[in-house]
Parts: C-alpha cells; structure tokens; sequence
C-alpha cells in the first residue's frame, strides 16, 4: 500500500517534474491564467500558493524595516532587509525570471496582502480530445485578469458575437444580390416556354426513316377519309 506517499507522479522524472512546475507556475505569476489538465492544475497550486504566502512574508517585512529606518532604528531595521531578502532568495530558486519575481513580490503580493489564503481557483472546462483528459483553468483570484468572463473563441480565433454578426452580415448581402438573379431566372424560363423544344431522336435510327414513316401516316389517313366520302 501507499503509505506516506503524496503528490502525483504524472508519469514523468522527479526533474522532469520540477521543470514542469516551474514553467507552470512562472507563467501563471506572468499571465495571470492558465490553461492545463486537472491533475497538472491541483499540483502546481499548492506551489503557487506557498510562493505568494512567501511574497507576502517578504513584502511585510521589507515594509516593516523602512518604516523602522525612517524611526532610526537601523539594527532593527537590517533585520527586516535581511528576512525580506531571505525570501526573495527562496522565491528565486523556483521562480528564475527576474521579472516574474519582481512582479510577484510588487504586485501580487500586496494585492493578497488581506487575503489569508485561497490565492488560485480551477475552473473546470471540457475534457481533451485523443486522451480524454480534464481540461481546467488555473488561476489567480479577483485580478484584472481575471475578473473578465471567459470568451470561448472558435477554431478561428472569433468570438461568437463576432461570428454572429458576421453571419448576418453575410445573409443580408447574399439576399441584396439574390433579387436581381430571380427576374432573369424568370425572364429565361419566359423565354424557354415560348420557343417549343426539338423533338428528341431515338438513338439508332436515321432521320430518312422517320420521315417515311410519318409519310405513310398520312396516306393512310388520306385514304380513309376518301373511302368514307
């Protein structure tokens, strides 16, 4: 049995694993969402959300010792520095883009400063063609970002009020050029109905024969009509 065994292996190599987790996790800080699998989304939050608890750690504490350097008590002060660059160092050690830590420590920091926990949500999508898999949303709660609905966009690139629009757009064109192409229809069907189509010839046989036949036709019906008289 599985005792004492958390996290899930996903298949790959423990490097394997942390290099995938943090490109996760550094363009989640970046762009504020990601799109991945459920299992990949439930193991890179809770890496996320000790990173940000860590952030805040850092920012309160750089906060503190400015505000102790500006009251004259350096000792204090360096302290402070010293615990706040403390947690940067960590923080870089996952995070290895300056500017996602930089964000990361000025922005996203102070904007959960209030918030005791519950940094990230999933949201559950669609499952994946080819392997079925569940794919979800990982993302950070309540920011510019993601305060915005979700947009589901089609193979194109559109949204779908755009297409709609475009559908209409189109209809009502086709139906501007359709008009004019009725009438001639019209006038060509006149037309057609006036001059009377050729008589269609049997296959195999010569027009002198039918002209004989249709001669024929008529002397008889010549003779009968004399017999009677």
């Amino acid at each position: 049995m599985r005792h004492r065994v958390d996290h899930r292996k996903l298949n790959r190599s423990g490097s394997h694993r942390k290099a995938m987790y943090r490109s996760m996790v550094t363009s989640l800080f970046d762009n504020d969402r990601i799109m991945t699998t459920d299992a990949k989304a439930k193991e890179a939050r809770r890496l996320a959300e000790r990173l940000i608890t860590r952030a805040r750690k850092g920012y309160t504490a750089h906060r503190e010792g400015l505000s102790l350097k500006d009251a004259g008590k350096t000792d204090e002060a360096k302290q402070k520095e010293a615990v706040a660059l403390a947690h940067w160092r960590q923080a870089g050690r996952f995070v290895r883009k300056i500017s996602v830590l930089r964000k990361l420590f000025e922005v996203i920091a102070p904007h959960f400063l209030e918030r005791p926990g519950g940094y990230t949500r999933i949201i559950k999508i669609d499952r994946r063609l080819g392997d079925n898999a569940t794919t979800v949303l990982l993302e950070l709660v309540d920011t510019e970002k993601t305060k915005r609905p979700v947009v589901k966009k089609s193979a194109e690139g559109k949204a779908p009020a755009a297409e709609a629009k475009e559908k209409e757009e189109e209809g009502e064109e086709k139906k501007g050029k359709a008009k004019p192409k009725t009438k001639a229809k019209a006038k060509g069907k006149s037309k057609e109905k006036a001059e009377p189509a050729p008589a269609e010839r049997k296959p195999g046989k010569p027009a002198w024969k039918e002209s004989a036949k249709s001669a024929k036709k008529k002397n008889t019906i010549i003779r009968r009509k004399t017999s009677q008289d």
